[in-house]
């Protein structure tokens, strides 16, 4: 139990100097270079210390998620290193102590940062996801940004629109092409702005149109329908609809129409799975094998520890400086693995489960046979 304290300990310390150092560096370098937009929202936003906190605070969350594999695998081989550096791993080999049991404090450390990372994505990025997408150029939310038209898969709707205002959920100068079926009022409708709607007890999840200028009698059109759904309600047909308004159903929600990875690469792995049941979507393979890299993620996690602690504590021990040098080698070859059956997939080459789950299938059988000298 005393080793286990110890090593725990030197690896927890390892672990906070290593990531607070990696993101206090980025962070620094990221302050400095947009420092002109945080002055600026800084006079409008409480002060400049208020506003790098809370836009800081943020990313440190999402760049743990982002790092913490490779911080966990840096600490372990830094506290089994410190045991090396003072031969101290060779008076606990010559007690009798075995290589596994020296190792077993930090891998239970890694696994304990690979579940602390599985409940950081599940539960709190989903919760922030808004305001990581924010730019130091879009602090508040209002910039214009261009809008790139996206289609509803299920109505066939094609939503186009000159830009966007994230924190509004508007979409400005909406024209909207509509499909054949749908094609009652004319080919297209155009309005003023496009606002998402959440779903309540008057309407379903959509966007409210308003200003429409094309029909120009919108008022007094009846509701479109298709496959017994009422796609687009007017004023004749809904009494909470005002005068040049409609209302067009869709299941596509205001950060999947604009586009933003965010709403995927931050989402809870159940919010992922409604997306990939949803036919508005039409989504391609980046969500289903995303879903099941969440899967796979611990089990990565711990064949990359596996990988490197030998490094250090295996029978067949180097000096410090060339066990970290192959270590780096090592986590390279390991994550352009992983990227590489990841790009495989986003080009359709192979499928997404197979794609995720074959790094895994790889690298854990070499992490096993690389950790095997540790258990005799």
């Amino acid at each position: 139990m005393l080793i286990d304290r110890y090593l725990l300990r030197a690896q927890l310390q390892a672990f906070c100097i290593v990531f607070l150092s990696l993101a206090g560096l980025t962070f620094v370098i990221d302050a400095f270079t947009n420092l002109e937009e945080f002055v600026s929202h800084g006079e409008k936003a409480g002060g400049l210390a208020r506003v790098l906190g809370q836009y800081y605070g943020y990313r440190l969350i999402s760049f743990f998620d982002a790092t913490s594999p490779v911080i966990s695998l840096a600490s372990g081989m830094f506290a089994l290193s410190w045991l090396e550096r003072h031969n101290e791993l060779t008076a606990l080999l010559a007690a009798g102590i075995t290589r596994w049991r020296i190792a077993r404090p930090a891998i239970l450390f890694t696994a304990a940062v690979s579940l602390l990372a599985v409940t950081n994505r599940e539960f709190v990025l989903p919760l922030i996801r808004t305001e990581i997408a924010r730019n130091a150029q879009d602090l508040s939310g209002k910039t214009e940004k261009s809008f790139d038209a996206r289609y509803d898969h299920q109505t066939e709707i094609l939503f186009r629109g000159r830009t966007y205002r994230e924190i509004a959920r508007r979409i400005d100068s909406p024209s909207l092409l509509m499909p054949p079926l749908l094609a009652d009022y004319g080919p297209q409708i155009d309005a003023t702005d496009a606002v998402w709607q959440e779903a309540n007890a008057d309407h379903p999840a959509g966007y409210l149109l308003r200003g429409v200028q094309s029909p120009p009698d919108i008022d007094t059109l009846p509701p479109l329908e298709l496959g017994g759904e009422t796609i687009v309600s007017t004023m004749a047909s809904a009494a909470w609809i005002k005068p040049k308004q409609c209302f067009v159903t869709s299941d596509v929600t205001f950060e999947q129409m604009i586009g933003s990875n965010n709403w995927s690469l931050y989402s809870s792995t159940p919010e992922l799975v409604q997306a990939i049941a949803n036919p508005s979507l039409g989504v391609g393979a980046e969500v289903p094998l995303r879903v099941h890299a969440r899967f796979v993620a611990p089990f990565l996690d711990m064949s990359l520890a596996l990988l490197g602690i030998p490094l250090v504590v295996g029978p067949n021990r180097r000096g410090v400086f060339v066990a970290v040098g192959l270590c780096v080698l090592m986590t390279v070859v390991f994550f352009l693995t992983t990227l590489g059956f990841h790009a495989l997939a986003t080009g359709y080459v192979l499928g997404p489960s197979l794609a995720a789950w074959a790094p895994l299938l790889a690298l854990a059988s070499l992490a096993a046979w690389r950790a095997q000298p540790m258990w005799e």
